[in-house]
């Protein structure tokens, strides 16, 4: 009996990814076959929806970028082709940049897979948990001789992206209307995404960084010790201002927590 259930299953599930498996689960369903085919149709049409109505809550800058009937068209490509693995829908787009940069007709906008994954960065930020950050105050209680010593934790919705494409500038070209589409699309982009506690809990920001800055974040964010992140952000660009670093991270609270390696 449960090996004929999980067949059924399996058949059902299968049918309603590929149209063409469709007369086959229906030889499991009794009753009238051009009713049940009916009906069959409507749980299909049901489950586009869905996957379309997600992918564009997670990808709506990319959405506006291809147009509703295109995007709508790759929702149900990707989703009849790249099964979700997992009962939570917000993971649904997890593998939507690389498999945009599969597709042979998004091949003459190369800059969309890295767009679709900033994005994705924001989405999953959305959803992070943020938790009480750590000030400079608090910082200054540590001897300043083991200043440089100290691993700085990066909040769990911080994320650090780059791309050779000015994806920054277009994701915040479609926060505004109009949308001003940046001038030079093929234009180095370091960037941060994080939240904004002081205002609300949900507003992912996007923000600009110098390399040196992105170097010195990656390196923390790997576990570097405060003193060798800005080291290499120093070797990158001798010019780095340490001190408005600083201030600039702290005041966006990007560390939970400081600690002697």
């Amino acid at each position: 009996m449960h090996a004929d259930l999980e067949l059924l299953q399996r058949h059902f599930a299968q049918g309603l990814i590929e149209p063409g498996l469709m007369d086959e689960a229906l030889t499991t369903f009794k009753g009238d076959p051009d009713l049940n085919r009916e009906r069959f149709a409507l749980y299909r049409g049901n489950i586009v929806a869905i996957w379309q109505q997600t992918l564009a809550n997670a990808y709506p800058v990319l959405q506006r970028l291809l147009g509703a009937d295109f995007f709508n068209d790759l929702a149900r490509i990707y989703g009849q082709t790249m099964p979700s693995l997992s009962g939570n829908l917000t993971e649904l787009g997890a593998a939507l940049p690389d498999f945009i940069g599969s597709l042979e007709n998004c091949r003459a906008y190369p800059y969309l897979s890295d767009v679709a994954s900033l994005e994705w960065r924001v989405h999953q930020a959305y959803y992070a948990e943020h938790s009480t950050a750590i000030t400079l105050a608090e910082l200054a209680t540590f001897p300043p001789e083991q200043l440089g010593e100290l691993q700085c934790r990066l909040q769990p919705d911080c994320a650090l992206f780059e791309s050779p494409w000015s994806v920054a500038a277009i994701w915040s070209a479609h926060q505004n209307e109009p949308v001003v589409f940046p001038d030079n699309l093929a234009e180095q982009t370091y960037c941060l995404i994080w939240r904004q506690p002081w205002q609300t809990r949900w507003d992912v920001q996007v923000s600009p960084l110098s390399c040196a800055s992105y170097v010195a974040l990656t390196a923390l964010q790997n576990g570097q010790s405060l003193g060798a992140a800005i080291e290499m952000a120093v070797q990158e660009d001798p010019e780095f201002a340490v001190q408005t670093a600083l201030a600039d991270w702290f005041s966006r609270q990007l560390f939970v927590s400081a600690s002697l390696t």
